[in-house]
């Protein structure tokens, strides 16, 4: 178990004000990140809102997004969901990925989302070869 830096009424106290606040997801992610950084897991980040673990690890994977495709995310023209799979993408990817959705290449955010996912998959498969 990992030394927790906040206790966690405190931890609790911060993560509730970024759920409460309806803040975007991107800073939703970015209030997640600090109690990352004090040693809460997503599990445990998500059971202290109240929340389900895939949405708590979404806004944290959206964080490494690259600045167009925030920018597109917190101008709407970038779906939470497709963000999520674009961000798991190495930059010059995601970028592509970007230039597409926004161009109209896609017949739907789900097409895109099994494209980026092919393509994460393809990247991996790379990486594991190296």
């Amino acid at each position: 178990m990992t030394a927790k830096l906040l206790p966690t009424h405190l931890a609790q106290a911060i993560a509730q004000e970024a759920v409460k606040h309806e803040a975007t997801p991107l800073r939703e992610g970015q209030v997640y990140a600090v109690l990352v950084a004090a040693g809460y897991t997503a599990k445990e980040i998500a059971e202290l809102v109240g929340a389900d673990w895939n949405r708590v690890d979404l806004r944290l994977t959206l964080l490494d997004l690259v600045e167009e495709g925030k920018d597109a995310l917190n101008e709407g023209l970038l779906p939470v969901g497709l963000a999520g799979y674009v961000a798991r993408l190495s930059e010059p990817n995601q970028r592509l990925m970007l230039v597409r959705w926004l161009r109209g290449d896609f017949k739907n955010a789900r097409h895109a989302e099994r494209y980026a996912s092919a393509i994460h998959e393809d990247e991996q498969t790379v990486l594991a070869g190296l």
